[in-house]
């Protein structure tokens, strides 16, 4: 009876946020995955196939990268980096392209080596977190970790640098907004924590140390509501949540026994994270979110785990509908009941994967390391309903605004329009 109640009360929480985002979804999409980092892309249909033709426009970018793309108020944010044939010349870029016609508003560049890092990597993998103030980047190299502010006409606003970073395979953590903070991830090989820094300034609020593990590419997931709260994936702590004001821990499960990439998922009073390996040992893990107001300290009852054989490890779990789309690595998609982990489906769709889904106009989309597109029905059965080339390598999530759909793959920009509605 706890549990429900629990369960009910976080809902009508979630029911509401998720109705503010709908007020602003159509117009923006600030950061991974979009509002809430839920990956959810409205009720704009769009074709389950199209050909080159069909873009709306195309453009080239002034590097190469994974960061997906990002859009405020008629812009689209995205970073790349280059490598020269000195090292020393070398560049990373931050680009604005405007929504309507993919026309380059500006760009920032800046300099440094581009280090070695694992091939699925690149040196220009995190992605811009946007706001009604700014734009915010982070990057790293041996000499530490740097962010990035700029206004939305490309204004430098501030520049920190946090601290080292160490890590065998690259930079690739992406930053989230709260409020007055810019919070920033530092989970890697050496010591390790999580800055909040100010959003107006880059001064340092807070620095939450954390234990020693491998490096971890999860992006915090901020949750507003009654009680702020920011939910964190990592080995070291497994699944924390933590008051996005101070920085201090409110509870923590450690149930992650392998490095986590994805981002973490809120559905149905569940926090869910996944951890794995390039050899696909990967594990999910749903943890009940304690009721506002229980006392620190709490540890989360575990609800369900998933083993290897459905679990993801780069790309995060959607959910929609009730249902919990777990989009493998190696091409295998499952559905799951999101609040009892029970398998609805399972199936293989075929293809390489480190983009993660989204969900729009009744479909579930993502899009392959070698740039094919596949469009699934959102439903309780697997349906494949079309497919389309990319001719490039994609490991970015696609973003969604305006009945537009952004693709970015390894060194350009697509758009693509919703399909005209049916007579």
């Amino acid at each position: 009876m706890r549990h429900l109640w629990q369960t009910l009360t976080l809902a009508l929480v979630f029911c509401r946020i998720l109705g503010a985002a709908d007020d602003l979804h159509d117009s923006n999409w600030p950061r991974l995955r979009g509002p809430l980092a839920a990956g959810q892309g409205g009720t704009q249909k769009f074709p389950a196939a199209w050909s080159g033709s069909d873009w709306v426009w195309s453009v080239d970018l002034p590097g190469t990268g994974h960061g997906s793309p990002t859009i405020w108020q008629g812009r689209i944010y995205t970073a790349s980096a280059r490598a020269d044939a000195d090292a020393a010349s070398s560049l990373r870029f931050v680009s604005c392209h405007a929504l309507a016609d993919g026309k380059l508003l500006w760009q920032a560049e800046l300099p440094g080596p581009l280090e070695r890092h694992h091939a699925q990597n690149s040196s220009a993998s995190a992605t811009v977190a946007v706001d009604e103030l700014g734009v915010y980047w982070t990057w790293a190299t041996a000499e530490g970790l740097r962010v990035e502010a700029f206004d939305h006409d490309g204004r430098r606003l501030w520049h920190a640098e946090p601290g080292a970073f160490v890590t065998e395979h690259g930079f690739g953590g992406s930053p989230a907004v709260w409020r007055e903070l810019v919070i920033v991830p530092m989970e890697q090989d050496g010591p390790s924590c999580v800055v909040a820094l100010d959003r107006r300034t880059g001064e340092e609020r807070w620095r939450l140390p954390r234990d020693l593990a491998r490096t971890n590419y999860s992006t915090p997931l901020v949750i507003e509501g009654a009680e702020p709260l920011v939910i964190l994936a990592s080995m070291a702590h497994g699944i924390s949540g933590i008051d996005p004001a101070t920085g201090k821990v409110r509870w923590e499960r450690r149930c992650l026994p392998k490095r986590s990439v994805s981002c973490p998922v809120v559905v149905a009073g569940l926090a869910i994270a996944t951890c794995g390996d390039g050899g696909g040992d990967n594990s999910l893990v749903a943890v009940r979110l304690p009721a506002a107001g229980s006392p620190a300290g709490n540890e989360p009852e575990i609800a369900y785990t998933i083993d290897r054989s459905a679990a993801p490890y780069v790309p995060t779990p959607l959910a929609s509908g009730g249902r919990l789309y777990l989009w493998g690595d190696r091409g295998v998609v499952t559905c799951l009941d999101a609040a009892s982990g029970e398998v609805r489906w399972k199936g293989r769709v075929g293809g390489n994967f480190s983009a993660s889904p989204v969900a729009v106009g009744g479909t579930v989309l993502n899009v392959s390391a070698d740039g094919e597109v596949v469009v699934l029905a959102d439903g309780d059965a697997l349906e494949v309903l079309g497919r389309t080339p990319l001719g490039e390598e994609c490991r970015a999530t696609p973003a969604v605004v305006e009945g537009r759909m952004i693709f970015r793959t390894a060194g350009r920009l697509h758009a693509l329009d919703s399909a005209p509605p049916q007579k």
